[in-house]
């Protein structure tokens, strides 16, 4: 008598297996041989089925994502995916896609309802990452639970650092708390005088190779418009920028070493920041970096994209420069993005009445 088997489940050359559709192929997954029985057979399809159903678990998910859509961003993009994905798998870890309910969005982001940056950073993620989960079949297209969910109106960032601030925080960097200097001090410094002088991204800065630095000055492609305007930004030498370039070419001895000269930091041959083993300076650690100088200063609330927009503002500021300047230095492609950038930073004078 034929035996009646489950459904996908076929009989091929003395054993059970599974048949799956992937796209326009079949795959064949092997249950077991024949003479392992029906009772073999249903367990190995019970396994394949509970497997299949974990695909879809909001953990399993933000991994999958990672790995194939992640894995593509910047190095500082790639921090936050990872710490967004932290908050998410912890706070979904027992659903799955297809449960994610708009209700349910709205009580994940309670946690951050009064930092209005934090709150749509992480609606964005969540939106991004079941997105994902409707590419991959695990949600109907055209359901995201996200899209009702408004987002918060963020108020204009009005920080701007004193000339006095920044100088404190690189004297910071320079010296920890018991007084004696840092080993990576002097490559913190030239970074924090090259975000000023520069008025560019952290991530196109910590990217910069020697190649970019040329006889009329500095070229910067930013990562951030490479699909878009594709804007490429030739910073022109200052003596306070060549005397930068020249620091990081020359590195002092490196503090806390034996001997009495000290070895100097290794120059890296392609990247322009380096670690103190010749190593690319990644994104975590010059945000450690400025984070600790910052707080040894006692400066408040100042972010290192707050030197980005510093450099904005002083250029806008500038009588023979103005926005214009501003607008070449910052890549932005009209004035109106710029005006919007720096309009805040600073106050604008003008005399009493009479």
């Amino acid at each position: 008598m034929k035996r009646v088997l489950p459904p996908r489940v076929y009989e091929k050359s003395g054993s059970y297996y599974h048949v799956a559709a992937v796209g326009k192929k079949r795959e064949w997954t092997k249950l077991c041989r024949i003479k392992d029985g029906l009772a073999a057979m249903y367990l190995a399809l019970a396994k394949i089925e509970t497997d299949k159903s974990l695909d879809d678990t909001l953990p399993k998910l933000c991994a999958t994502w990672m790995t194939e859509i992640g894995s593509r961003h910047s190095e500082k993009t790639q921090a936050d995916d990872r710490t967004h994905n932290k908050a998410i798998s912890e706070a979904f870890a027992e659903f799955r896609a297809r449960d994610i309910t708009p209700p349910i969005v709205v009580a994940f982001l309670e946690d951050w309802d009064a930092q209005p940056r934090s709150y749509n950073a992480y609606r964005a993620a969540l939106r991004e990452r079941l997105r994902f989960a409707e590419v991959k079949g695990f949600r109907p297209a055209g359901s995201n639970p996200v899209d009702p969910v408004k987002t918060k109106k963020v108020k204009a960032r009005t920080r701007y650092i004193t000339d006095s601030e920044l100088r404190r925080i690189k004297v910071a960097a320079c010296y920890g708390d018991d007084g004696n200097r840092t080993r990576s001090g002097h490559t913190v410094c030239c970074l924090i005088d090259m975000a000023y002088l520069t008025g560019q991204r952290i991530s196109d800065l910590l990217t910069l190779e020697w190649s970019q630095v040329r006889k009329e000055g500095i070229l910067f492609e930013p990562a951030k418009t490479e699909d878009s305007t594709a804007v490429r930004i030739m910073i022109e030498w200052t003596p306070k920028l060549k005397a930068v370039v020249e620091r990081l070419k020359h590195p002092p001895p490196v503090p806390g070493q034996k001997g009495k000269a000290g070895k100097a930091k290794p120059v890296s041959m392609r990247f322009v920041f380096s670690t103190l083993k010749g190593e690319p300076y990644t994104y975590d650690g010059a945000s450690t970096a400025w984070t600790r100088a910052r707080e040894r200063a006692k400066v408040k609330n100042a972010h290192f994209h707050d030197l980005r927009a510093k450099a904005l503002t002083d250029i806008d500021g500038v009588t023979d420069r103005g926005i214009g300047q501003a607008q070449t230095m910052g890549g932005h492609s009209t004035q109106t993005q710029t005006a919007d950038y720096v309009r805040h930073k600073k106050a604008k004078k003008t005399s009493a009445t009479r």
